[in-house]
């Protein structure tokens, strides 16, 4: 069954941390968020109230409504979609060049050279957004040092791979979030 996150106050206050950490703090009041077992949906106000005025008997059969954008435990984890959808603003990205985009989207870590920028606030084993130069999400990552240090580790490994778009064509693993 569907429950509101809401009435879940431990995962919920989870969701707002992260909320607050990541920035998304706006999208908790313009949508409704539900939970089944750990996995976090969002879905607008309107089919919010809808799933609320289905009979009971319905709403326990109900599996998934709306997008699935993470789950939820001691963190919160996002999927690729809840990080597309999730992360509009500038927090916590790095930007790559088109020869890192492509490396990125076959599964390979991010090399320092090929950083573009990155936002300030990015620290030591962040879990980040990797963007190519146009701001699109490739997918996510966990970086390997703080965004003052970044770009001046040449040749070595600053961002680690954890998912990323092509994931859905190699199929080598499942995933859920990160």
């Amino acid at each position: 069954m569907l429950e509101k996150l809401r009435n879940r106050k431990k995962k919920w206050k989870v969701l707002t941390n992260a909320a607050r950490f990541f920035g998304f703090k706006k999208l908790l009041k313009s949508h409704d968020f539900r939970v089944r077992d750990s996995e976090v949906f969002m879905l607008s106000c309107e089919l919010g109230k809808t799933l609320d005025e289905l009979p009971e008997e319905l709403q326990k059969k109900l599996r998934s409504a709306g997008i699935k954008v993470g789950e939820v435990g001691r963190r919160y984890r996002f999927t690729l979609e809840g990080a597309f959808f999730l992360s509009r603003n500038e927090k916590k990205r790095v930007y790559v060049d088109r020869k890192a985009e492509m490396l990125f989207l076959y599964g390979r870590d991010v090399f320092s050279s090929s950083i573009q920028k990155t936002s300030s606030d990015v620290m030591e084993n962040d879990v980040v957004f990797v963007c190519n130069v146009y701001g699109d999400i490739l997918g996510i990552g966990r970086a390997k040092y703080s965004s003052e240090e970044i770009k001046h580790k040449g040749e070595k490994v600053a961002v680690e791979n954890l998912v990323d778009r092509g994931e859905y064509l190699r199929k080598k693993k499942l995933y859920s979030a990160f």
